[in-house]
């Protein structure tokens, strides 16, 4: 069974999107937070007797430097506003 497929009847994801397809197959993405892929797959009949992988890809999350940035300055932040709090 393929990983994406796996997590998907294990549970082990925190979002999923699927989307239907004119062919009848769905073509679903599973992600978990923490996680470093993202697996997107396309399955005909789906939870189905003849359930088929059509197509399966594991993909690796793009780190975008902008956002880890804001990230770490709200992080900073925060550690400010509570650090005051206790200060009072």
């Amino acid at each position: 069974m393929q990983e994406g497929l796996r997590k998907l009847y294990t549970g082990d994801f925190n979002s999923m999107e699927q989307e239907g397809q004119s062919d009848g197959s769905t073509l679903i993405t599973l992600s978990k937070r923490g996680e470093g892929m993202t697996y997107h797959f396309r399955v005909k009949d789906l939870y189905g007797e003849n359930e088929k992988v059509l197509s399966h890809e594991g993909r690796q999350k793009e780190e975008k430097p902008w956002i880890a940035e804001r990230m770490k300055k709200a992080k900073k932040e925060k550690a400010k506003e509570e650090k005051e709090r206790r200060d009072v």
